[in-house]
């Protein structure tokens, strides 16, 4: 079990700590003026100072780049040199606690999002003979049989040599309805095994698997930083070296320590600090109690400036719960189409047959004598029906077995025609249930920048995709896409404006990975699709998605009324200081007064709905 104190050893609250004894001690010595509290604060002072000043070697070191550790560090020397330490103190106290909160925050929320993400035993149950090892991934060759237990993930890619079980592919190709798997059919690593324990043969060697190259290459796209935060980080070292330049200018012109002192206090950056973190560390603490998790302030702002958004189908503006729509009668009636397509399905145990059989007993059908039953994976069923040959099953078996697909019936999701005696009869539609507020999606988030929606999904039926894109309300959908093809389509899409990319499957992960913004939505199962977003979304509706781009739009608007703030704010006071209107306790006074308004007008994100 984790020690509920370890958040101490945290640099970030350990100098906020013990700055803040020391601004302590320093201040009831004031009052009281006992010389043991002077020297306790003094030394209290001179070891957070110190703590400062390992972090911006360290930074300069490791990172070769200067922080706003070195303003503190100048105050909080010359306030020591002039005498005024409790100015330093307050100055460094006032940054530290800032920080701390912001970061404590960013940090739970993090904790949150990776205990979303179980991380998978990389040693799987290869049989040796008549024995079961547990045998690392890298460790597993071609041809070796894998044990794959019900209710977990498939590891490997390759045959199944014994067992039948369902799989959920959704994850992994944007199928929405798991699929049986027999003996020699193909099965991929990602996709998890529902009903019965299965073995695998492996087709490749488990570092060449689906998944182990998947993540590889996540990790990698996760390395890159945003071009707007190294803009962000060289401005604040500009800023930073040029106020220690112009504060030591002004000492050799006047040599005054005093006004130095004066100059770094006014000028140091503690509304400039607390500008980004804690209009971030508001909204993301707002955002959690809404089911919406965020890594740090980064993604939200950048939501901000989308302009384009791709989005997954399956899982993400579906629930992957099918329902009957709708029956086609062609050459028989609806209730006879219906009773033959539920008598053959009655004896299958799949999502797709669930639903037509549930639709035919809500209406009162009888279910039929079945003989002769054929299952053809991914394709549909043959059998006897009273002695009639019956075919259920999408196109591809239809074309398969030479019959014709009529050409003028109406799509509106997913096809399942029903033939008898090599006569198409009927068919029946069903279609994926949307998430609540899926409906005119796209009208809803257009007036927050995002100019291009697209629909981009694993789904081979043309007919459910148009229809899901019609509901959301966009007209450009792609359906049949493969986890590279997504993974195209945002960088082609990133090199035109900033783009938000919204899945939940393992086929999604690229995509998540290339995007500027990257979306997990609805409890999903697919650890590589949380690992690989800056954004994960527990609940199970799309309303998320404007939330997250309203957000976005105000974070950015909060954002810029701080640092505006900041910058008149500094520009005054360093031109007050220059003339000499300002003394050190005063500077101090200001400065918190501007810190206090930069954090009042971020808690308002904090507060709204």
């Amino acid at each position: 079990m984790e020690n509920k104190w370890l958040w101490l050893a945290k640099p970030y609250v350990q100098r906020a700590v013990v700055t803040g004894c020391a601004l302590l001690f320093l201040a009831i010595y004031i009052f009281v003026e006992v010389m043991p509290l002077f020297w306790l604060g003094l030394t209290l002072y001179i070891l957070s100072m110190g703590i400062f000043l390992h972090s911006l070697i360290r930074s300069i070191i490791v990172n070769r780049r200067v922080t706003a550790e070195l303003l503190i560090v100048s105050v909080m020397v010359v306030s020591l040199l002039n005498e005024t330490s409790l100015s330093g103190a307050i100055v460094a106290w006032f940054i530290s606690l800032g920080l701390m909160i912001s970061n404590l925050i960013m940090e739970r929320t993090r904790r949150r999002i990776g205990s979303l993400v179980k991380e998978r035993c990389r040693v799987i149950r290869v049989l040796k003979g008549d024995a079961i090892k547990e045998t690392p991934i890298e460790h597993v060759n071609i041809d070796d049989i894998v044990v794959v237990p019900q209710g977990e993930m498939i590891p490997v890619d390759g045959k199944v040599v014994e067992g039948a079980s369902q799989v959920d592919e959704a994850v992994v190709t944007g199928e929405p309805f798991p699929v049986l798997k027999e003996s020699g059919d193909e099965v991929i690593s990602g996709s998890i095994n529902l009903s019965s324990p299965i073995k695998v043969k492996a087709g490749k060697k488990g570092d060449r698997s689906f998944l182990y190259l998947m993540s590889s290459e996540i990790e990698e796209a996760l390395k890159k930083k945003p071009k707007t935060h190294v803009a962000a980080e060289k401005i604040v070292q500009v800023f930073i070296l040029s106020v220690v330049t112009y504060s030591v200018i002004l000492f050799l012109v006047t040599s005054s320590l005093e006004r130095m002192a004066t100059a770094l206090a006014i000028a140091c950056p503690c509304a400039w600090a607390l500008a980004t973190p804690t209009a971030f560390a508001a909204l993301i603490g707002n955002l959690s109690k809404h089911g919406i998790l965020v890594r740090g302030g980064i993604p939200l702002e950048t939501s901000g400036k989308a302009s384009f958004m791709v989005l997954d189908k399956t899982g993400t503006l579906t629930l992957a719960q099918p329902k009957v729509e709708e029956i086609i009668p062609i050459k028989l009636p609806k209730e006879e189409v219906l009773k033959i397509a539920a008598s053959v399905e009655s004896g299958f145990n799949h999502p797709l047959a669930n639903a037509i059989v549930d639709y035919a007993i809500e209406r009162g059908a009888s279910i039929l004598a079945v003989d002769k039953v054929k299952y053809r994976p991914s394709l549909g069923v043959q059998a006897l029906v009273e002695g009639r040959k019956v075919i259920i099953g999408s196109d591809y078996i239809l074309e398969e077995l030479g019959l014709v697909v009529p050409p003028n019936v109406k799509r509106e999701g997913r096809m399942v025609w029903v033939a008898v005696d090599r006569d198409v009869v009927g068919a029946v539609i069903i279609q994926d249930k949307l998430r609540e507020y899926a409906t005119g999606l796209a009208e809803e988030l257009r007036p927050f920048g995002v100019k291009r929606i697209v629909l981009a999904t694993g789904d081979n039926e043309e007919g459910e995709a148009r229809r899901v894109a019609e509901a959301i309300g966009v007209q450009e959908y792609y359906w049949g896409y493969r986890p590279e093809d997504k993974a195209e389509l945002v960088k082609s899409l990133r090199q035109q404006g900033v783009t938000v990319m919204a899945g939940d499957g393992i086929n999604d992960a690229p995509a998540l990975a290339a995007a500027d913004v990257s979306i997990a939505m609805g409890s999903t199962n697919a650890d590589l699709a949380i690992k690989s977003s800056d954004i994960v979304v527990l609940r199970e509706d799309a309303k998320s998605l404007i939330t997250i781009m309203r957000a976005g739009k105000g974070v950015r608007s909060v954002i810029k009324q701080n640092y505006t703030w900041a910058i008149l704010f500094n520009t005054i006071g360093i031109g007050l200081v220059t003339l000499g209107f300002l003394s050190p306790p005063i500077a101090a006074i200001l400065h918190h007064v501007s810190s206090v308004f930069v954090v009042s007008n971020s808690a308002r994100l904090l507060l709204n709905s």
